[in-house]
């Protein structure tokens, strides 16, 4: 791990989850309320709610590109991540 990478982990820990990332219920409920707040304030026509499994089509199609030939990336598992924020199962 790079020290930008610790960089990272540690403002997302501080910044998005206010220092409590292990918090499970704290965390969820930062993120519905970030999920609810984008909901609110991007007209409908510009947002594009894309769900993991959805691959490149949905994607490319509101973008308005082709679907490239390399495959979708996959990485940032919830091990991964709970891993580098140091959340233990």
């Amino acid at each position: 791990s790079t020290d930008q990478e610790s960089l990272g982990i540690a403002l997302v820990a501080n910044q998005v989850f206010g220092g409590r990332p292990q918090d499970r219920a704290h965390a969820i409920a930062v993120y519905r309320d970030n999920v609810e707040a984008v909901l609110n304030t991007v007209p409908a026509e510009r947002l594009l709610v894309h769900k993991l499994g959805d691959g490149w089509a949905p994607l490319c199609s509101h973008l308005g590109v082709p679907v490239p030939e390399e495959s979708y990336p996959a990485r940032n598992t919830t091990q991964e991540f709970r891993s580098a924020l140091g959340i233990v199962q």
